[in-house]
């Protein structure tokens, strides 16, 4: 009976050291993944002559006169740079291979923002903003400011919604799947026109502005991969730093400090890198 006890004493000793020192460890995992907080920032530049942006090839179509600004034809807009070379509409997005798909999510980024809703607007046959970021579940409101009727057709890897909208009318859907890259957004009647769109889950997402700069705040803190990917270069794997290292798929690693900023400072894109 002695030796039964001590068996079963020892068996039932292992099994609470072990409960223990496992609760440690989540307690530890999870202590770390919340430890803090930083702002992830930096500026996308073209480097060498930005290519030559052509005119819409709008010619006879019977809404011309609706599209164009100041009197002139408009110009492509998939290819934006500012006078001081920023490069506008690329998405800056945390890589979702490996680590990246486990992100603590900051309670910033909380499901309330699903209720806020974005929109696509039509304005003189351009998608006003011409890139859009849109978590899964979240309304988007499509739009049409012109006095013409256009259609809103999205198409992403894991969604689609194809709407029509007649003048000054909106309609608003629900992108409900995750995807890794941006889709497209365009117009079945005035085929010119189109626009980039990403719906994900993870919220670690920045699009470029006018002179390409870039913030994501309340990432977490420690060792990320971030990917860049504009509409006319895909994954920007040509990009040029003389701090990070970009793979083939436009991803670099960037450590965010706590309570911080991580600036990873202007970065070049080759003009002639573009497709």
């Amino acid at each position: 009976m002695k030796v039964l006890f001590t068996s079963t004493y020892l068996k039932l000793a292992v099994l609470i050291c072990g409960f223990v020192a496992f609760s440690s460890l989540a307690a530890v995992a999870t202590v770390s993944a919340d430890d803090g907080w930083g702002t992830l920032k930096g500026q996308v530049v073209v480097s060498g002559d930005a290519p030559e942006n052509p005119v819409e090839p709008i010619d006879d179509h019977p809404d011309k006169s609706i599209c164009l600004v100041d009197g002139e034809l408009p110009k492509d807009d998939n290819i934006v740079v500012g006078e001081n070379g920023g490069l506008r509409d690329v998405y800056v997005m945390m890589y979702l291979k490996g680590k990246g798909e486990d992100a603590p999510i900051h309670q910033s980024y909380s499901g309330d923002d699903k209720d806020q809703e974005v929109s696509i607007d039509n304005v003189k046959c351009r998608f006003v903003p011409h890139a859009l970021f849109v978590k899964t579940g979240q309304s988007v409101v499509l739009k049409n400011s012109d006095s013409v009727g256009h259609n809103c057709h999205v198409t992403t890897f894991n969604n689609e919604h194809n709407v029509n909208l007649p003048s000054g009318g909106d309609v608003t859907i629900e992108l409900k799947e995750t995807d890794k890259i941006p889709g497209q957004v365009k117009c079945d009647v005035h085929k010119w026109m189109d626009g980039v769109i990403l719906v994900r889950d993870n919220p670690y997402v920045a699009i470029t502005d006018g002179e390409g700069k870039f913030e994501i705040k309340n990432v977490p803190e420690g060792e990320w991969e971030f990917q860049f990917w504009h509409n006319k270069a895909g994954y920007m794997k040509k990009m040029d730093s003389a701090s990070y290292k970009f793979g083939r798929k436009g991803e670099a690693e960037v450590e965010v400090t706590n309570e911080g900023e991580t600036d990873m400072g202007k970065l070049e894109f080759p003009a002639k890198a573009f497709k």
